[in-house]
């Protein structure tokens, strides 16, 4: 999947005098209103070096849950059912690990002591999903675990069954709901900690970036939207609504290229 990231350069805009007019000009030259084309990646680091050889990276700001669980609504509106289910369920997945960090940072557990008991279950998901349960029961989080949902998941997985439009559209929405609805208990009683487990998520690749190299953040509307999570309205739209919503949404096309290097 090929995503589309600013092609403006700070650096260059940095040599100039900062006014409005230098930026509208620089945004000119560099051709900024067509996007970099990069491969979307597992690190979320990606690179743009500018016509002067100043190089920059860009991270999105946006949670792994949040972009898997748009990537499989894309393969789901292109027809690709099994597809969308295996990557709603790796949506889901990666949310019970990042509930698991929000439980850590709110039980003061100390960041190589968490590191050090992610390490042992991180390639294991009945190992997380255990202490994600778990926790959940100590923190008085709703279980909204459906054993059916975890056999139909297996079924797609693990028996190669082909799931239909609408089984994966109620597989979708079952996870869209678990999501949304166990995130607006956690914003009620945990918000601090929901913001913590945020800035680790965007300070987690300081360490991997070189000296003179900016660091840039990016972020993008998503069907989970974690940061419309104080909307009064939030978790209300169904998934169907978002997916036809998605056919015509022009920011989705623009940042999203079915592309492949």
């Amino acid at each position: 999947m090929i995503i589309g990231i600013s092609s403006f350069c700070w650096e260059c805009f940095n040599e100039t005098e900062q006014t409005p007019e230098d930026y509208q000009r620089l945004k000119h030259e560099l051709n900024s209103d067509i996007d970099f084309e990069v491969e979307l990646n597992d690190k979320n680091l990606y690179e743009f070096i500018c016509p002067k050889k100043h190089r920059s990276l860009t991270q999105l700001q946006e949670q792994k849950f949040e972009i898997l669980f748009d990537i499989a609504s894309l393969a789901l509106l292109d027809g690709y059912t099994k597809e969308a289910v295996s990557t709603y369920s790796s949506s889901l997945e990666r949310f019970f690990e990042y509930c698991i960090l929000v439980f850590s940072l709110k039980n003061s557990v100390k960041s190589g002591d968490y590191d050090g008991m992610w390490n042992l279950m991180a390639k294991q998901s009945e190992r997380q999903l255990g202490a994600f349960l778990a926790l959940c029961l100590q923190e008085g989080i709703t279980n909204r675990i459906v054993s059916k949902k975890i056999e139909f998941r297996n079924d797609v997985i693990h028996k190669g069954y082909t799931p239909s439009s609408q089984e994966a559209i109620d597989y979708g929405q079952y996870v869209l709901s678990f999501i949304q609805n166990t995130l607006k208990e956690l914003n009620q009683n945990s918000s601090d900690y929901l913001q913590q487990a945020i800035n680790i998520h965007l300070t987690k690749n300081t360490n991997k970036i070189p000296k003179n190299v900016r660091l840039n953040t990016a972020s993008m509307p998503t069907i989970i939207s974690l940061r419309s999570l104080n909307n009064e309205d939030y978790g209300n739209v169904p998934l169907i609504d978002s997916l036809n919503s998605l056919k015509e949404n022009g920011f989705y096309k623009h940042f999203y290229r079915k592309k492949i290097q």
